[in-house]
């Protein structure tokens, strides 16, 4: 029988989706094989120390991912609604609209790696700093852009949890929406 392969870019995917809707506790190597078309010995072969590593993989994935996507567009040149209106519409496709889960709560488990806490807490104050960046470029006070930046990331990561729970997106896109007027001082 041949081997299957699979690029490293769909394994993110498949494994973010499966730890987005069973969370890190809740995904075997079982169901990573299986939605990877991996034998797990494959999946050994690729990542050594087991699902651990695999999450921590995902975790860098999701770090670069907040990097090349919201990071460095907020750091570009357009005006600053436009840039945040660019970041509000790849979190829409991250997100899947409001459908897919908090990839931050899904993966930050109670006495999950170091390594995972570490990555995961850097990429959140990666994301809270852009924001800051942007509402102080507008005009705020670094204290307010500060605390309008972690309102944005509350309010965007609450909507995923308050969408899954009531199978209603509109929460999620009602944030989105208006992330312009929240990091910007003409709010």
């Amino acid at each position: 029988m041949a081997h299957r392969t699979i690029s490293d870019e769909a394994f993110f995917d498949k494994a973010l989706d499966l730890f987005r809707t069973y969370g890190v506790e809740g995904v075997s190597l079982q169901q990573l094989a299986e939605a990877t078309g991996l034998e797990k010995a494959s999946l050994y072969y690729r990542y050594p120390g087991g699902k651990e590593e695999i999450v921590l993989a995902v975790a860098q994935g999701v770090v670069a991912w907040l990097q090349q996507n919201v990071v460095e567009p907020l750091a570009g040149d357009q005006p600053a609604r436009k840039r945040i209106a660019i970041v509000a519409e790849h979190l829409r496709t991250f997100y899947g609209g409001g459908k897919k889960s908090c990839v931050t709560e899904m993966l930050s488990i109670p006495g999950g790696p170091e390594a995972l806490k570490a990555g995961l807490r850097g990429a959140m104050q990666a994301w809270i700093k852009a924001f800051a960046d942007v509402a102080r470029e507008s005009g705020l006070s670094p204290a307010a852009a500060r605390a309008r930046a972690e309102e944005a990331v509350i309010r965007i990561e609450g909507s995923l949890i308050v969408a899954r729970v009531l199978g209603d997106i509109a929460p999620f896109e009602r944030t989105i929406k208006l992330l312009p007027d929240l990091l910007t001082a003409n709010a």
